[in-house]
């Protein structure tokens, strides 16, 4: 099509800038599918297109420098410099026909092979999965079409759909701390081999670990669509829909977002749009473009909150937590791992600080997580922490790869950490709450957070479905749906 075109342009020097500009495109579209190709084995898709358009300055920065290597280096090589040495040739060339002269010479060939290449183009389903520019206006429309729903529904303190019946009024601190990449595989909570979890472990029998949970998708724009609003499976990306931070705003909560990601991607991210409901929102992350981001700046913003004087508190906390590039998501004195990881058949010299550095950063987020539950502690009062992740990444523990791709979508990636604290003052006010550990084997999808997170909470609302909270005894297992009319536990 683009050949097409050139030979279209009835000026000489358009014309040879347009082929230069063509070749460069062309070179440019081949080098993002190969090298994504390289490093995950699949195609560019659209959830991963997805991830792209929600991905701010810092992140890409750091994706480029964690994944650029030799290989990707040599295939850029490859496919730009044939271009650049091809630019003064083809500056230097002069037309052997005037225009009116090539224009008789094809005649009606040049239209007759853009038509086709045009209806290709729009109507042939199997060469548009395959073509970048048209798989990525797709996904762009998609992806707005997502946000512009978020922003209208989402983004309001309060949702037209929720109806609070009741919410226990005695004074009460809650948080919830959304994690980011954090696969349970890798938690000694969970008999990961390596002591990554010392501080959480101290207090193991203050905890409720849930053993079987998984988060809906292993990106963190579709997850947290479905794990903190009423999306799922059968209903992504509701239009009707309702967030967590606006049913604790209706029950009467005092609502805080603190959050230590970046809270501009393309235009605005999932989260804070849902984050910008609550009452008072920090976003901490904002300033530090180049350096490292460090969880630890949340908790003398926690101790802040927690000192105002609303009797009923919740928190939302969103960590950046183990997202790669995982080296900078703890200081230096937590670089506590140096030998060699737990084997798999996929871990090699070439990987193994790879994994080192995973496996630090999780330490590093179990030193969080604890400061977190001992602030909430010193309340004395009614309360609860709870923790998860978004998602997690393989580390080379099921195949070769690191990171994570729905595609693949390995247990590694899936299945994430579900922990509760509950302080004695909530134990003592709630006991039909208080024996949580007997419901730890349930399987569990993120998905249906909501219903779980208002039993937590205490609140009674109209769309409460009680059979889809975790901690209810009406709770119901169901089909786990992932992916594409994948049931998770038949795989």
């Amino acid at each position: 099509m683009l050949f097409s075109l050139y030979l279209l342009i009835p000026k000489l020097k358009i014309q040879k800038w347009f082929l230069i500009a063509s070749l460069f495109l062309l070179a440019a579209l081949a080098f993002i599918k190969l090298s994504f190709y390289y490093h995950y084995g699949v195609k560019l898709s659209g959830s991963a297109l997805f991830v792209i358009f929600e991905t701010n300055t810092q992140e890409s920065s750091e994706f480029l420098s964690y994944y650029l290597n030799t290989s990707v280096i040599l295939l850029a090589i490859v496919l730009f410099l044939p271009w650049l040495l091809l630019i003064p040739f083809i500056l230097k060339q002069e037309s052997s026909l005037p225009f009116t002269d090539r224009l008789k010479a094809v005649k009606w060939k040049i239209l007759i092979v853009l038509g086709i290449v045009l209806s290709l183009f729009v109507i042939h389903k199997k060469f548009s999965e395959h073509n970048i520019i048209y798989t990525s206006i797709a996904s762009y429309s998609d992806y707005q079409t997502t946000k512009a729903n978020l922003k209208k529904t989402l983004a309001k303190g309060e949702s037209d759909i929720l109806k609070v019946h009741s919410s226990d009024e005695k004074p009460q601190t809650y948080v919830v701390i959304i994690g980011e990449s954090t696969s349970r595989w890798h938690m000694q909570l969970y008999d990961y081999a390596r002591e990554t979890n010392p501080l959480l472990t101290e207090i193991k029998d203050e905890l409720v670990i849930f053993k079987d949970v998984i988060t809906p998708n292993v990106h963190t724009i579709l997850a947290l669509d479905k794990i903190l609003t009423f999306s799922d499976y059968n209903h992504p990306n509701k239009e009707e829909n309702a967030s967590i931070v606006q049913l604790a705003n209706q029950a009467g909560f005092t609502t805080y977002w603190i959050s230590n990601q970046r809270p501009v991607g393309l235009h605005e991210s999932v989260s804070t749009l849902i984050g910008n409901a609550s009452d008072q929102t920090y976003f901490l992350a904002t300033d530090n473009y180049n350096s490292n981001i460090y969880d630890e700046v949340i908790l003398p913003k926690l101790d802040e909150v927690l000192t105002q004087g609303d009797k009923k508190k919740m928190v939302f906390i969103h960590l950046i937590g183990t997202h790669g590039d995982y080296k900078k998501r703890y200081p230096e004195k937590y670089a506590f791992f140096n030998d060699s990881p737990p084997q798999t058949p996929f871990i090699n010299k070439s990987n193994e600080h790879y994994v080192n550095e995973y496996d630090n950063a999780i330490r590093y987020n179990d030193y969080i997580v604890r400061s977190i539950i001992e602030t909430v502690r010193k309340e004395e009062k009614s309360s609860y922490v709870v923790y998860f992740s978004d998602h997690g990444d393989e580390l080379h523990d099921t195949m070769d790869l690191r990171g994570h791709n729905e595609y693949y979508g390995t247990p590694p990636m899936y299945e994430v950490p579900f922990v509760i604290w509950t302080s004695p003052e909530y134990k003592n006010q709630h006991p039909n709450l208080s024996d949580l550990n007997s419901f730890t084997d349930r399987k569990y999808n993120l998905e249906d957070f909501i219903h779980s997170f208002s039993d937590l909470s205490r609140i009674e609302f109209n769309l409460i479905d009680k059979t889809r909270s975790i901690f209810n005894q009406e709770f119901q297992e169901r089909t786990r749906w992932i992916k594409e009319n994948e049931d998770y536990d038949n795989r």
